[in-house]
């Protein structure tokens, strides 16, 4: 990689070699070569989600407002909600999968030429198009204007679509910068947790937004949308449609100056990373010796671990947990998705989710460990070289998991029950939390032995590019399935509970609290033994993989044509079984959480607010059916998916 940007500044043939078409180049060969496995699947399920909003919000400007004005005020609004989505979303994905920063480290270009060649790749692959055409609302809007309108849309489309990218480069750029401090952690961390809460929650607190924008703040709120950057776009089309050409090039002149501010400030702090721990400073190792001295004071806490092979691991993992960057910043974003899934419908009026904000904590707690041993990488062989430790470790980590996430889980729960006056969720919660946390505590060591993904170990990297690994695709994989898993595993002890409620029993009501106790304690031993059997049996090759970390199949012996011909028809059914593997899990996802469990759980409560629950919308007879037939149809995807992975492992075998 080096040798082919090293040639940018040679002369040849062809005169120099641009850094923005050898990135771009080399971005679409990463992206034709990786269209496999979980990677796939992730990029088809984002990609499929985020046309259906962009091709949604792009029929936005076929709506026939009252007046020019109200649709300037809402297309505004909506462009702020995709320009902050953007600037959010690398906290979310850890920037570009394909092109890290840390792969240029030693490539003799000057900051301004890379980032020029990192800004052009950045416009290659499914987001940017999602952003082109979510922005085409503009194009839209200004055609049902007039001819000079949608001619003035079409720069400030592009112009859009640039700003939200160097954006994005910019937010990842600075959050990765603050995420070295604890501070960094605790607000990059509350970031990610507004967002997974919004996800989870947020169209509850929906209604308060329209009453917001349609009450008497409506004209302040507007005035404020147009005014901010993401507005510029849309004024500059509705003044082309006044004929007022001074505001009009304003906002595209202020629009390309923005983007040019926001480039020279991502350049600079660019620059500063790549040579981040090649010049050190005494700033940094001051700030790394205080850490170190206030670490020692409180490792001091952790003494009372008993002195046993036992203790000691587990002592490890505590201050493990206390001080690295990734387990601190995991911790942190399972408590912020908590409290703001259980906040945000208040905004609605909605106080049903906040009891269950401790369950949300332990559930996101054990999807984002779901690669426990991998966050260790290559530290494995102390355990390996240790004759008998693979028991002792198993079980001090499960014991580590549950000492960190429980009693914060507990709390959060017992706070948040006795805010909201419902005696109801008492039995519900004492009930599947014990069976949420005994599976977490189970799954985390397990899923990341059936799938080690381990966490690359960059010394003054951004700590946010871990899931831009290799391995990241692998790991959002496992989270989903360690959440699901989770949510299924505590289906025994709230039967139980639904049971006693549907029959007006208090006794089989609270039995539900012994069955979420006993059904916890059996997912922690029995998930444990499995996890120390694989770390026992396949000590060596996972060894081989947390330090290699997760690679495709290098070189490989020639084939003759037949047998190449053969391989290209594997490939390409094996594309287009991924690519239904991802719609399937998509559709699964959505069936089984929102669609399904939740609307089962709401016609149940029969609340007032339906939101985009579909059987909420029906007559109340039908309601409880049309959930539990989401939650069928949820089965039948996942079943399809296992089906298809199946007959993948069978041709491969062939």
């Amino acid at each position: 990689m080096a040798g082919v940007l090293k040639s940018a500044g040679v002369p040849n043939p062809g005169g120099p070699l641009n850094p923005a078409a050898a990135l771009t180049g080399m971005k679409l060969a990463v992206l034709r070569r990786s269209m496999s496995g979980p990677r796939a699947a992730s990029l088809i399920a984002g990609g499929v989600c985020g046309v259906l909003a962009a091709v949604g919000t792009a029929l936005l400007g076929l709506v026939d407002f009252p007046v020019p004005e109200a649709g300037v005020g809402t297309l505004a609004l909506v462009l702020l909600v995709w320009t902050v989505g953007w600037a959010l979303g690398p906290t979310l994905t850890g920037g570009d999968p394909t092109l890290r920063l840390s792969y240029f480290t030693l490539v003799p270009l000057p900051p301004r030429r890379l980032a020029l060649g990192l800004l052009a790749a950045s416009f290659v692959g499914i987001t940017p198009l999602v952003g082109l055409i979510a922005f085409s609302v503009l194009i839209v809007f200004g055609a049902g204007l007039g001819l000079l309108p949608a001619l003035v849309a079409v720069p400030a489309t592009l112009l859009q679509l640039l700003l939200v990218v160097v954006l994005a480069k910019l937010s990842l750029q600075c959050l990765g910068s603050v995420a070295r401090s604890r501070l960094g952690w605790e607000l990059s961390a509350l970031l990610v947790g507004l967002v997974c809460g919004f996800l989870n929650t947020g169209w509850f607190g929906l209604a308060f937004f329209f009453e917001l924008l349609g009450g008497h703040w409506a004209s302040v709120i507007g005035t404020v949308v147009r005014a901010l950057p993401s507005g510029w776009p849309v004024v500059a089309v509705d003044a082309a449609r006044r004929s007022d050409w001074a505001l009009a090039g304003a906002c595209l002149g202020g629009l390309l100056g923005l983007c040019a501010l926001l480039f020279a400030a991502w350049t600079t702090l660019l620059s500063r990373q790549l040579v981040r721990g090649t010049a050190g400073g005494s700033r940094a190792t001051a700030r790394r010796d205080s850490a170190r001295r206030g670490a020692a004071r409180r490792s001091a806490r952790l003494r009372a671990v008993t002195d046993s092979p036992a203790g000691a691991v587990l002592g490890k993992e505590l201050r493990l947990w206390a001080r690295d960057p990734r387990r601190a910043r995991f911790l942190r974003i399972a408590l912020w998705t908590g409290l703001f899934t259980g906040l945000l419908p208040l905004l609605g009026g909605f106080s049903t989710v906040l009891p269950w904000t401790g369950v949300v904590l332990a559930l996101y707690a054990g999807a984002l460990g779901s690669s426990l041993y991998g966050l260790d990488a290559g530290a494995l062989w102390l355990t390996l070289v240790a004759p008998g430790a693979d028991r002792i470790d198993v079980r001090a980590r499960q014991w580590a998991w549950l000492l960190v996430v429980g009693p914060a889980a507990l709390l959060l729960t017992v706070a948040a029950t006795l805010a909201v006056p419902n005696g109801w969720a008492w039995p519900w919660l004492l009930a599947t939390l014990p069976a949420v946390l005994g599976a977490g505590a189970g799954l985390t060591p397990l899923m990341s032995l059936l799938g080690p993904a381990p966490f690359p170990d960059l010394p003054g990297g951004n700590p946010l590019d871990g899931f831009s690994d290799e391995s990241g695709d692998q790991v959002r994989m496992q989270s989903l399935a360690v959440l699901l898993l989770q949510l299924a595993a505590a289906l025994p002890a709230a039967g139980v509970v639904l049971a006693g409620t549907l029959l007006h029993s208090a006794p089989l009501r609270w039995a539900g609290t012994a069955v979420g106790l006993g059904t916890g304690l059996l997912y922690a031993w029995w998930l444990g033994r499995a996890a120390r059997h694989r770390l026992e049996t396949r000590g060596p090759e996972l060894l081989d993989v947390m330090r290699k970390g997760v690679r495709r199949q290098g070189t490989e012996p020639a084939r003759s044509s037949e047998e190449q011909e053969r391989q290209d028809r594997l490939s390409a059914l094996s594309r287009r079984r991924t690519a239904l593997a991802g719609l399937l899990v998509t559709a699964g996802v959505l069936s089984v959480a929102p669609q399904g469990g939740v609307a089962l759980g709401m016609s149940l409560l029969a609340p007032a607010n339906r939101s985009w629950f579909l059987a909420l919308y029906l007559p109340q007879g039908w309601q409880v059916p049309v959930a539990a037939g989401f939650v069928l149809l949820s089965s039948v995807c996942f079943f399809g998916v296992y089906r298809l992975i199946r007959a993948k492992h069978a041709a491969e075998r062939e």
